[in-house]
């Protein structure tokens, strides 16, 4: 109710301007633009009719924004190759198996382990982890949950001949330490790195866990490792160093060829927000089964140190300035990799103009020439009804805007109940508004003679304005409500 009555006061306003100011040559609307943002508190409907489908993902450049620096193993390690397990793991002393996954599904082998690292500079290795041909390895490092720490997660090709570990890394997931609020609490984000084995047989391959500032022999951290035979085609791409690049048209654009198929599978995109633009916000939004499975689509932006930033949402739209952000997709409960999620990504397009296209009182339409100028006329007691758009500074037209309409007749007094009428709505998809306004009988205070057809009208010389809330956009016209005529 508070946006209501502060948008009609200053319509009112507006509008009193206009029938104080009016003069017999005054049919000329005012309109005043600005570059004010739709606010990210608009409740963005997203349609798929215009909107265009994402088929070919291209990975990202990593942008100097987050930077990649490799972990080599500097000790010499050399281990023997030791008979497989059940679950093809090998622990270090320190890390401690916890009980297999409740959510491991029959295409997917998923075990939890938790360790500490006593002393900086430290690493925690998990090692063999074993891949048949074409199976995906994915492992994420949670914790430990101390902002004075910081711990790296990086894999390593295991040479099941030898039993070393090759010193480089394939995949390296070095985020910084920075705590966001995520509905399960308090927490940095999870570090994640994956793999595929392309080759003909079978591969073996080694975790570490480093610690890149402080250790505590009390703070635990919690390796997942997941082994997978179902994915879609995109896989790996665990981290935001991994992300494909997502582009996207005024109208919105969507993939819907991906999965979540585990319950540790991040899928990254890239975004750029560029410094020439007709919005300041970006609706990002997952199809509705897939947010009932627990499906997240969150976006972040990032500080100096690969800090990744959650930035807030609502009603799925997220206000950005220029420059690179990233989206990531997983999940908080199910999981399955026979279904393949929406993800939309649609700009929510800022407001720089609205104009009133039209009237109409129920199919009656009536443009008279009086005094005033050229303007609708309606008859006292009827339905008005306004019709109008909402466009960018460069014509695109804006869905979703909210919009308050006002009409005013001076001459009803304060107290009559019959001096103002207003509406508010949000223009459609395609950019439009219309709004009834039940008008009351007019006074009949402005005379006008017409010479050609002998007769005498009564009317009022009332004003309309149309406003997108929240803004200084507006836009006033000149309504003629009838009251009778006289012949002469």
């Amino acid at each position: 109710m508070k946006r209501f009555r502060k948008a009609t006061s200053v319509l009112l306003s507006t509008v009193l301007l206009l029938s104080f100011g009016v003069t017999a040559n005054a049919s000329q609307s005012t309109e005043t633009k600005t570059d004010q943002a739709i606010k990210a508190e608009s409740n963005v409907q997203l349609t798929t009719e215009n909107e265009s489908v994402i088929k070919h993902l291209t990975r990202a450049d990593k942008p100097a924004s987050i930077t990649d620096s490799v972990y080599a193993i500097t000790e010499n390690i050399n281990l023997q190759t030791p008979e497989k397990s059940a679950l093809k793991k090998k622990v270090t002393p320190s890390l401690k198996a916890s009980p297999r996954s409740a959510k491991a599904v029959a295409t997917a082998s998923s075990a939890t382990y938790s360790g500490t690292i006593t002393e900086e500079g430290g690493t925690q290795f998990l090692y063999p982890i074993y891949l048949q041909p074409g199976e995906l390895l994915q492992a994420q490092l949670d914790g430990p949950f101390s902002a004075q720490l910081d711990y790296d997660l990086h894999l390593y090709e295991f040479d099941m001949t030898t039993g070393d570990i090759n010193p480089n890394a394939i995949d390296n997931s070095i985020y910084g330490t920075y705590f966001n609020n995520y509905e399960q609490g308090a927490a940095s984000l999870p570090e994640n790195v994956g793999t595929r084995n392309t080759t003909g047989s079978e591969k073996a391959y080694a975790i570490a866990v480093h610690a890149k500032k402080g250790s505590s022999i009390n703070d635990l951290f919690y390796l997942t490792v997941d082994t997978s035979s179902k994915y879609d085609a995109y896989e790996p791409d665990e981290s935001a160093f991994h992300a494909y690049n997502f582009t996207f048209n005024n109208g919105g654009s969507s993939i819907n060829s991906r999965s979540i198929h585990s319950g540790i599978d991040n899928d990254w995109y890239q975004i750029t927000v560029p410094a020439s633009r007709n919005y300041d916000a970006l609706n990002v939004r997952l199809d509705s089964a897939s947010e009932s499975y627990g499906y997240k689509a969150e976006v972040y932006g990032v500080l100096t140190g690969n800090q990744m930033v959650l930035l807030p949402q609502t009603n799925h739209n997220v206000s950005l300035n220029t420059g690179t952000y990233y989206v990531r997709v997983y999940t908080t409960s199910q999981y399955s990799a026979d279904h393949l999620y929406t993800l939309t990504i649609k700009p929510v397009l800022k407001a720089g103009k609205i104009e009133i296209t039209g009237y109409n009182s129920n199919g009656y339409y009536d443009y008279p020439t009086y005094s005033y100028g050229r303007h609708y006329r309606i008859n006292g007691g009827s339905s008005l009804i306004v019709n109008g758009v909402v466009k960018t500074t460069d014509g695109q037209l804006v869905p979703n805007a909210p919009v308050t309409v006002a009409w005013l007749d001076q001459n009803w007094s304060e107290g009559s109940g019959n001096r103002t009428r207003t509406a508010s709505t949000y223009t459609n998809n395609n950019g439009a508004f219309s709004v009834t306004l039940s008008l009351p009988q007019s006074t009949g205070r402005n005379v006008d003679y017409l010479a050609d057809i002998g007769s005498t009208h009564y009317y009022d010389l009332t004003g309309v304005a149309a406003q997108v809330d929240g803004t200084s956009i507006s836009t006033t016209d000149i309504i003629y409500l009838f009251a009778y005529s006289i012949r002469n």
